[in-house]
């Protein structure tokens, strides 16, 4: 009797492992292409405030009248150069008011060079946006908060993978980590249906949806010339995307984000797809978004000033 329970209990085990194994999706061992470095970061170019200008401390203020050095380093932690005159700089607050501070200045920067993709090796370019002088009376000692705004302006490429099967436990992995480089506007999600070919064509179809989503915590602009402008609460963050695959793919040109969660999903149509030629292996797709630059907040520093 106990032989004929462990005869039964195999045969229900084998069972249940056959029947995972026939809807098991297909976890098809794809990698981001910019998994090694940076992959998935939500920042392209980060800014701050070089830590020696400016420089002071409640022990050790600038004076009244001193020339007040102000340099913003850029670090770009994208692998593509991003070239001179793409990204720029100014001072805001009371540093862009003129009878606080003078001098303040808005600056293009020179080449931002990309990463080093095998060490991940990240350079700096530092922007001079000063001297300031305070133009204040001061009876005492006070410090001021030093604000500013940086921009830039670079197409962002996310390699993506979709599969040209019919059947739907051959879909893989389409967005594996690391499939968008360091980038605040990011694709966060695909989603696609098996091919869909009518029984004696010769070709298929296939749709497959894109979430696209603002994962930084700055704004998407009209292009770079157009940044450090006043916008409304109804202002609709816009960019452009183009997919390029195996096959010809429609997808609409723009994106226009949501006001609230700044996400948008767009549907996209594969045509043409052979029907001999199917099967589970993961095919890459490019998708380029642009038509935009990004403005983002430097964070800020304080300075100490004294009569």
């Amino acid at each position: 009797m106990v032989r004929t329970k462990e005869v039964m209990l195999v045969f229900l085990l084998g069972i249940i492992f056959l029947s995972a194994c026939s809807t098991q999706k297909n976890t098809s061992g794809v990698t981001g292409a910019y998994a090694n470095c940076n992959g998935d970061e939500t920042q392209m170019v980060t800014a701050t405030f070089a830590d020696f200008a400016p420089v002071s401390s409640e022990t050790n203020p600038y004076q009244a009248g001193d020339d007040i050095d102000v340099e913003v380093v850029l670090t770009n932690k994208f692998s593509d150069d991003i070239d001179t005159g793409k990204a720029r700089v100014r001072l805001t607050g009371d540093a862009a008011i003129t009878s606080i501070f003078s001098g303040a200045q808005e600056k293009n920067a020179e080449k931002l060079f990309g990463i080093d993709s095998e060490t991940c090796l990240e350079e700096t370019t530092e922007v001079d946006v000063g001297p300031i002088v305070y133009q204040g009376e001061i009876t005492t000692k006070v410090n001021k908060e030093i604000t500013g705004l940086y921009c830039y302006e670079e197409p962002v490429v996310v390699k993506a993978y979709l599969y040209y099967t019919a059947r739907a436990e051959e879909i893989g992995t389409n967005l594996p980590s690391g499939s968008n480089p360091a980038s605040s506007v990011q694709v966060t999600q695909i989603e696609q249906n098996p091919v869909d070919i009518d029984q004696g064509e010769a070709n298929g179809e296939m749709r497959f949806k894109i979430y696209l989503e603002n994962v930084g915590t700055g704004i998407i602009v009209p292009s770079l010339n157009e940044c450090f402008e006043y916008r409304d609460a109804g202002y609709r963050e816009e960019f452009t995307i183009d997919v390029k695959g195996a096959y010809d793919i429609d997808c609409p040109d723009d994106v226009k984000l949501s006001r609230g969660d700044k996400t948008d999903v767009i549907t996209c149509l594969v045509t043409g797809v052979d029907s001999t030629n199917l099967g589970a292996q993961a095919s890459e797709i490019s998708i380029t978004l642009s038509g935009f630059a990004y403005e983002d907040v430097i964070p800020s520093t304080t300075i100490w000033l004294e009569p």
